[in-house]
């Protein structure tokens, strides 16, 4: 779930300002480092921290660059360790063509994937544990046996690339002397969109980072698509003679993305909307809404999710469970130790609102059950009466193997514990999580063309 973005002046403008700003606003998709890569005076040059962008003031090295194009990541390690060296961009120098390269996404290390690079005496840096340094080798491997590159060349080591690799990547790749190209996987599975404003290009994972500079949306970028921005062109060509059909990831929508995104023409904030429709129709299945005082929100992403739950069922919508802003992301912290001590920091809530009432807690997952547990001990202490609890997804219940930081199902609560298990151990009255199909229609329901998704954590 790392965040990518880049920035084209085809007027020769200095992009440098934009292309931080917009991977600040990129900040929520990755928080353990942060790199900008950039041509400057027709050379790659770099700058990576191993911190969060918005609390690193780099102010004094932006001033001394004027460059037309770059790009920038901001990461959360699913893979690897998480050191200096496995910040991105990645550069790699040659005696013909240096590149730098940004990845979101997660390549599988296959035995075919070993196999070739072993046959073609490609080394692996040892020092870089990333799975994105296969990409950055493979190309610059590529590359480097033509003297001359041009678009049919590139169309054909991409091409090759498809047969090889698997798993999920966004890819964007500045080549010295000759350009930058961007690709993605073919079921793109995590999201990229292009905008443009006068002569200038952006592409990034969120619409967010583009609007909030005055970018329009052009479209979403999406697999057997090769975009090539060379010479004050953009040329766009198709990777590989056949119809591919996409699956997004689903989770970008349900918490990923910020709720101003678009994404395939789908607003992030309407889809959650939609959800809490269909979940409110759920819970007044299952539960008498009679016994119901207040429907409250975890906070921040199933705020609007809990507000149409609200709407729906007729009950008050309180935003009573606190949260504390200088406290990160809690689900994409690396170690179970630090989640646990954060959230602690992290949530509080208001006693006089929630006591001797009937609370229906909404959040939008329920992945390791930390949050919820603790959530659930401050409500009772606190004097809280019956807690009902509903998730605006299904049951996770396996491993993510595609850029997501789920990587052993015997860490989620509900792969271990069935609805009656996990009612007895939260201590609560009851849980309901949203169904699948019900799911996919809060998103398709604003574009019906997206006919699949990418789920496999629910089944």
């Amino acid at each position: 779930m790392c965040g990518i973005t880049a920035l084209i002046s085809n007027d020769n403008e200095n992009i440098i300002y934009d292309l931080y700003e917009s991977l600040y606003h990129l900040q929520h998709r990755g928080q353990d480092s942060f790199g900008l890569s950039f041509l400057n005076e027709n050379k790659l040059h770099l700058i990576k921290y191993k911190s969060l962008l918005s609390s690193t003031d780099i102010n004094n090295e932006l001033l001394q660059i004027n460059s037309n194009i770059g790009i920038g990541h901001v990461r959360y390690p699913t893979q690897g360790n998480n050191t200096i060296n496995e910040c991105q961009p990645f550069i790699k120098t040659t005696n013909k063509y240096n590149i730098s390269l940004v990845h979101n996404g997660q390549i599988w290390i296959t035995d075919k994937l070993l196999n070739y690079f072993g046959s073609n005496n490609i080394i692996i840096d040892n020092d870089i544990t990333s799975d994105s340094i296969y990409l950055l080798e493979y190309l610059s491997y590529n590359l480097n046996k033509h003297k001359q590159i041009d678009y049919i060349i590139l169309l054909k080591i991409i091409n090759e690339l498809y047969n090889l690799f698997e798993g999920s990547y966004n890819c964007i790749c500045m080549i010295e002397d000759y350009g930058l190209i961007c690709f993605k996987d073919p079921q793109s599975i995590r999201p990229l969109i292009l905008g443009k404003k006068d002569n200038n290009y952006i592409i990034s994972s969120e619409s967010v980072s583009m609007t909030s500079l005055n970018y329009n949306i052009i479209e979403d970028i999406s697999g057997n698509e090769l975009y090539i921005f060379r010479k004050n062109r953009m040329t766009k060509l198709n990777i590989k003679n056949v119809n591919i059909n996409i699956k997004p990831c689903i989770f970008e929508w349900v918490y990923l993305a910020r709720e101003e995104s678009i994404m395939y023409g789908v607003n992030i904030y309407n889809s959650r909307l939609k959800m809490g429709e269909y979940l409110a129709y759920k819970i007044h299945k299952l539960i008498d809404i009679n016994d119901i005082d207040l429907v409250i929100p975890v906070p921040d992403t199933s705020k609007p999710v809990a507000l149409q739950v609200s709407r729906v069922l007729n009950k008050p919508y309180y935003e009573v469970i606190t949260k504390n802003r200088y406290i990160n992301r809690t689900f994409i912290m690396d170690t179970q130790t630090k989640r646990k001590k954060n959230i602690k920091r992290k949530l509080n809530v208001i006693k006089n609102k929630i006591e001797n009432k009937n609370l229906l807690i909404i959040d939008d997952s329920i992945v390791r059950g930390n949050t919820m547990k603790h959530i659930i001990e401050l409500l009772k202490n606190n004097n809280a009466n019956k807690i009902f609890v509903a998730s605006s997804c299904p049951e996770i219940i396996n491993e993510n193997v595609f850029g997501i930081d789920i990587p052993d199902k015997n860490e989620l609560i509900c792969f271990s514990k069935n609805n009656q298990d996990l009612e007895e151990y939260l201590g609560i009255d009851k849980i309901i999580f949203q169904d699948l199909n019900d799911l996919k229609k809060s998103i398709q329901y604003y574009n019906r063309t997206i006919e699949d998704f990418e789920t496999s954590v629910f089944e």
